[in-house]
């Protein structure tokens, strides 16, 4: 999600390759109509006919599986595939959706160092954008101090705009298609208890970069939250060690005023684009009556998502967890 840079896909034709394997990516380049998947959209076959990812969601899936296999059998460098509205036979040849795709075919094994490069990057949460040719199928990988080689120079200004906007897919009256990896959206979760674990369950699968803050330990544990950073702070000293922004969230769970307010506060300052408490009715009024008298304007004091969560009926912890979650999510697209 916010990213359609798939870190499992590329490092799956990285190990076809680095074990000897032939390995074609094929990536949707431009769609019209109600696509079935979005520009920058991945799938990886290797000679077998193995293959991970998506580029229509079933629909033309098995037909690209042979276009990857005869690109490497006639050790072509790249292909570019159309498919469009469906007919009687729309699982094999045709979008059932309606729309219309063009896929693009790459033969990794002539861009290994690239594919390498973007997973180092990756790994080191660095931003950047993979540019390809479309024409000789020659990547680059992009970052904003990055000198373009002579070839690419006139593309430059327009790839640097492509970049700032998070705009995926071929530039205007090019050959160019750029992709752009961006970090993760930052979700700070206050609160180490039940519903904080499910929603980390969750967000494994979103591309968010969670943090926990609580200063009970107890609740705050590496064994509790597992690959997960935790802080076992307040979260006034914690916000010392970790930065938000209008592309942060935050999530306050504790339902204590001396643990959540802080942290509500310092993401109305920082105007993180989601803030949401859990609590009933009652006591989001206690909790806006304090923020009105910290001197929280009414707009500021509007932003925020409580009680927590979209309307499902659950009661469970998973129930408002996955509650929160799609709200986020809702939020998220919203500014696109």
């Amino acid at each position: 999600m916010q990213n359609s840079f798939d870190e499992k896909i590329l490092e799956e034709a990285n190990s076809w390759i680095e074990s000897g394997q032939s390995a074609v990516l094929a990536t949707v380049i431009q769609t019209w109509g109600s696509s079935p998947r979005p520009v920058g959209s991945r799938m990886v076959v290797n000679q077998h006919g193995d293959f991970s990812g998506s580029v229509s969601g079933g629909c033309v899936e098995s037909a690209v599986v042979r276009e990857c296999i005869e690109l490497l059998q006639n050790n072509n460098s790249h292909k570019t595939l159309e498919f469009k509205v469906s007919n009687e036979s729309a699982w094999e040849v045709g979008l059932a959706c309606g729309g219309e795709i063009a896929i693009y075919l790459e033969n990794k094994l002539m861009q290994k160092n690239i594919l390498q490069e973007a997973l180092r990057l990756k790994k080191e949460k660095k931003e950047f954008s993979i540019i390809t040719n479309l024409e000789n199928s020659k990547n680059y990988i992009y970052q904003p101090e990055t000198i373009l080689p002579q070839e690419m120079d006139i593309f430059s200004d327009a790839i640097s705009s492509a970049f700032q906007k998070r705009t995926n897919g071929i530039l205007k009256d090019t050959k160019i298609f750029i992709e752009n990896y961006h970090r993760p959206i930052q979700v700070i979760i206050v609160g180490a208890v039940h519903i904080a674990q499910y929603i980390c369950e969750f967000a494994k699968h979103l591309n968010f970069e969670i943090i926990i803050i609580d200063p009970r330990g107890y609740f705050a544990s590496d064994k509790r939250f597992p690959n997960t950073q935790v802080i076992n702070k307040w979260p006034n000293e914690a916000f010392e060690e970790i930065h938000l922004t209008k592309r942060s969230a935050l999530i306050a769970l504790t339902h204590d005023p001396k643990i959540d307010d802080p942290a509500i506060q310092q993401a109305l300052k920082e105007n993180c684009f989601y803030i949401g408490a859990l609590g009933s009715s009652k006591t989001h009024q206690n909790r806006c009556e304090r923020l009105e008298s910290a001197g929280f304007s009414q707009k500021q004091i509007q932003s925020i998502f409580g009680p927590i969560g979209i309307r499902l009926g659950g009661r469970s912890a998973s129930e408002i967890a996955l509650s929160i979650v799609s709200q986020l999510v809702s939020e998220v697209y919203k500014q696109k």
